[in-house]
Formats: C-alpha cells, sequence, structure tokens
C-alpha cells in the first residue's frame, strides 16, 4: 500500500514504506504529520523510525534514531516547535507477536530544532511571515 500525499497541484508523491538493509527490508508509514511553520512534514513507521522531510525538494531533513516500538501516530504543535509521537504495538506482525507485559504504549515530545525541519536552499513558500 501506498500513502499518496498532495501537498502542492502540481507536486505530488508517494510514500510506500519505510526501508533498511538497501530496500530489502520494509515498514509500514503508519503516520503523516505537517509542519505548517515550514511547510515541511514527517514520516513514522513500522520499524519504530521518524523522518522529517522537504516536500518541495523531496529529501530527507533529518532522520532519528529507532524507538523499541512502532511509531503509530504523530503531530506538531501549532507553531511547529514540539513533535508529538506515540510508540506502541501496530499489529503489523499479527496477533503472535503481541506481548502485553513488554509493549506498553507511550507519547513522547521532541522539541524541533529549526535546522531539523526547516526547508533547505531558500526559503519555503509556506513559511509563516512575522
Amino acid at each position: 500500500m501506498s500513502i499518496n500525499i498532495y501537498l502542492h497541484y502540481s507536486k505530488n508523491f508517494a510514500f510506500k514504506c519505510h526501508r533498511e538493509n538497501n530496500g530489502n527490508e520494509i515498514y509500514a508509514v503508519n503516520a503523516l504529520a505537517f509542519n505548517k511553520q515550514f511547510g515541511t512534514f514527517a514520516t513514522c513507521g513500522s520499524d519504530g523510525s521518524y523522518h522529517f522531510w522537504d516536500k518541495d525538494s523531496k529529501t530527507r531533513l533529518k532522520a532519528f534514531q529507532r524507538c523499541s516500538l512502532p511509531v503509530t501516530s504523530a503531530a506538531f504543535n501549532g507553531d511547529g516547535t514540539i513533535f508529538a509521537y506515540s510508540i506502541g504495538y501496530d499489529w503489523s506482525k499479527g496477533a503472535e507477536y503481541y506481548n502485553p507485559n513488554t509493549m506498553k504504549n507511550y507519547i513522547l515530545l521532541h522539541a524541533v530544532q529549526e535546522a531539523e525541519i526547516k526547508a533547505r536552499g531558500g526559503q519555503n513558500t509556506n513559511q509563516r511571515r512575522k
């Protein structure tokens, strides 16, 4: 399954999955979160990772260290300075791999640094004017 992202009328692309080991291991993208401050976004996956992306250049801005469980949902706060994400079992491996004693759900917060999320190569057209 792929997620088509229509970010602008003439610019669209799709995320099919998060990949590792030269594309040999694939993981579902569980969530997308958009940063309105800079016009960039995050993807979160079953691999336990989240990444910040520049939609205009179609490049990854920052890859973060993997969590111990899948990242199941995410959102930026209103001004884009805090990234909230949840980790927990996402059932991608089926019920036989679920262990309620070790797979607890958590909500985590990441203080977003401008260098992690700001589009590179010039001013983004979605950036708010102050």
